[in-house]
C-alpha cells in the first residue's frame, strides 16, 4: 500500500523581515529622486499622479513635459513611459508614503504648486472663442497688412473670393494653429486628435478637483483665477461639464482661502446650482 504525503507550505518565519528590508530598498530610491520632482512645478504635477486613490494605471500623456523634462523624469523615476500609460501594481506604496508626514512627501504647498501648473496646462488648451468681427478689431495690424496687399493680389487675382478664401485662411491659421504649423491631416485623424485632447481635458479637470483642495493658499493660484480665468468672460462659455466643475472648484478654493464668495457666487447666478454642478 502507497503512503501518499501531502506537503503543505509552510510560512517563512522572517518573511515580514525580508519584505520590510525590500520596501525600505524601494523607498529609498524612490525618496532620493523626489528633489527632482520638486525642483519643477510641471514634475511636480506629475508626482501627484501617484498620490491618487485609482486607478493603477497612471495617464501620464496628460501632462506634456519639455525635453528638458522628460529627461529628468526619464533619469529619475520614469513616471513617463513610451506609451505614456505606466503600471503600477503597487501604486499604493507610494501613495502612502507621499500622504504621510515624511518631509519628502507631498504637503499643502506642494499640492499648491501642482494645481498651479495643472491650471496653466488646462487653461492653455482652453482658448477663449471671440466672433470674427473683435477677433479682426484685436488684430488690426495683422489684418491692415492684409488690406495693404490685397490690391496686389488683385493685379495677380481679381477674384474677390479669392481674397476672401485668403483672409478665410489667415483666420483659420491664427485661430487653429496659434503655436504649432498647421498639419496636413486627414478628417479621421483630425477627429480622434480632437477626441484625445478632450479626452485630457476631462482628465485634467479631474486630477484638479483632487488636487485644490489640498492646496495651500497661493498668490499664483489667486492671481491666475482672477486675471485668466474669471476676468475675460470663461464664465460665458457653454464648457463641457468637466471644465465647469473645475472653474467651479477654483471658485471654492478662492472662497477657502480668502473668505471671498464672488466668484462661487457668479458661477452659480451663471451656470445654476445643478446635480453635477455642485457634486463633490
Amino acid at each position: 500500500m502507497t503512503q501518499r504525503t501531502e506537503h503543505v507550505a509552510q510560512p517563512i518565519d522572517d518573511a515580514d523581515e525580508i519584505y520590510n528590508k525590500n520596501l525600505a530598498l524601494v523607498l529609498n530610491f524612490f525618496t532620493s529622486k523626489l528633489h527632482l520632482y520638486y525642483s519643477s512645478s510641471r514634475l511636480t504635477l506629475l508626482l501627484t499622479l501617484l498620490s491618487t486613490i485609482s486607478p493603477d494605471y497612471l495617464g501620464t500623456d496628460i501632462i506634456p513635459l519639455p525635453p528638458r523634462l522628460k529627461i529628468t523624469d526619464d533619469d529619475a523615476l520614469d513616471l513617463c513611459s513610451a506609451d505614456n500609460r505606466v503600471y503600477f501594481p503597487d501604486k499604493r506604496i507610494f501613495r502612502d508614503f507621499l500622504d504621510s508626514n515624511n518631509p519628502l512627501a507631498l504637503d499643502e504647498q506642494r499640492y499648491a504648486v501642482a494645481s498651479w501648473a495643472c491650471l496653466k496646462i488646462l487653461f492653455g488648451h482652453s482658448q477663449l472663442p471671440v466672433p470674427r468681427i473683435t477677433w479682426f478689431s484685436q488684430h488690426s495690424r495683422a489684418l491692415r497688412e492684409c488690406m495693404e496687399d490685397h490690391s496686389q493680389w488683385r493685379l495677380k487675382d481679381p477674384s474677390l473670393i479669392t481674397y476672401q478664401r485668403r483672409v478665410a485662411f489667415y483666420w483659420h491659421l491664427r485661430t487653429h494653429h496659434r503655436i504649432q504649423k498647421p498639419q496636413k491631416l486627414n478628417l479621421l485623424g483630425r477627429s480622434r486628435q480632437l477626441r484625445k485632447e478632450s479626452d485630457d481635458q476631462d482628465c485634467r479637470s479631474e486630477h484638479l478637483l483632487f488636487l485644490l483642495p489640498k492646496s495651500a493658499p497661493s498668490h499664483n493660484i489667486l492671481d491666475f483665477a482672477r486675471y485668466r480665468v474669471f476676468r475675460f468672460g470663461y464664465l460665458h462659455r457653454n464648457h463641457p461639464t468637466s471644465m465647469k466643475r473645475a472653474i467651479f472648484a477654483l471658485a471654492q478654493y478662492i472662497e477657502r482661502v480668502t473668505g471671498e464668495t464672488a466668484e462661487v457666487r457668479a458661477c452659480e447666478s451663471i451656470w445654476g446650482r445643478d446635480r453635477w454642478f455642485t457634486a463633490q
